[in-house]
């Protein structure tokens, strides 16, 4: 079976979608967990419950596609997917922003929350750049957790970069990312670990049509990210051809800059 643990990026299965090619490709099933504005919290509480629990069994495979750490579960949200942006509430935002974190139903408005305004600030001020290491942190966890469970395959994205604009929000008090983009996960890659460096949205890249994508992805790409999937499980070489190498834009906090290019993945 292979399990997987993410945001929006892998929360729909079914035709024309990359787990439902890889199950096909696989000949497995595969197991669905996860939900469009969670964090990486929230997929590895889910993982580490699923470990503790023997839901995943030896030869088994875990993708685990890592979203934006600053995507916090407060305790007063009324729903687990309203944690993205939620930050840009203690930030000093421009009108189009609150327009979008106002959303159109109430149940998708997050600047309800506003009123939380100096807990938010207190968290960004009191753990500070500790969140633009938050995935590399869950990167390296997720390694150790490979060498305990050896016979298990782990998988691991991040969704967008390891910045993904955290250093652009003020509060977080973040002076430089130099050491962030120095870093180097190759010596962590073993015969039951790899990451991969290029995030998910930067394969995916920015969508300009109407249509409603599953996955973000176009049901191209969605088969193409199905067989890179496979292809590296395999131990095999992965076709990078298709690519975008252009940043999925995120609606809260473009505002604040472009940020550093991701680092691009090298298949050795």
């Amino acid at each position: 079976m292979i399990h997987v643990y993410s945001d929006s990026f892998g929360e729909t299965h079914g035709d024309g979608t990359w787990p439902a090619k890889l199950e096909f490709i696989r000949e497995e099933e595969v197991k669905i967990n996860g939900s469009g504005g969670t964090g990486p919290n929230w997929s590895l509480r889910k993982l580490i419950n699923d470990l503790e629990t023997s839901k995943i069994k030896n030869k088994d495979s875990v993708i685990v596609l890592l979203s934006d750490q600053k995507r916090m579960e407060f305790p007063w949200l009324e729903n687990d997917w309203l944690a993205d942006g939620i930050f840009l509430l203690a930030e000093d935002i421009p009108e189009e922003i609150v327009k979008h974190l106002k959303g159109g139903t109430p149940e998708f408005d997050k600047y309800r929350y506003k009123k939380y305004e100096y807990e938010i600030r207190t968290i960004a001020q009191s753990l500070g750049p500790m969140f633009l290491y938050e995935n590399v942190k869950n990167i390296t966890f997720l390694h150790l957790l490979s060498q305990q469970f050896s016979e298990i395959n782990f998988l691991v994205f991040t969704c967008f970069s390891l910045n993904h604009f955290t250093s652009r929000y003020k509060n977080f008090n973040i002076t430089s990312t130099k050491l962030l983009y120095d870093l180097d996960f190759e010596e962590l890659n073993s015969s039951n670990f790899y990451y991969v460096s290029t995030p998910v949205s930067y394969m995916a890249g920015t969508y300009d049509g109407d249509e409603m994508l599953n996955n973000h992805m176009t049901v191209e790409q969605n088969e193409k990210f199905g067989i890179f999937c496979n292809d590296i499980l395999n131990n095999n070489t992965p076709d990078t051809s298709w690519f975008a190498y252009k940043a999925y834009d995120d609606p809260y906090a473009e505002h604040q800059g472009s940020e550093p290019p991701a680092p691009l993945f090298i298949y050795d």
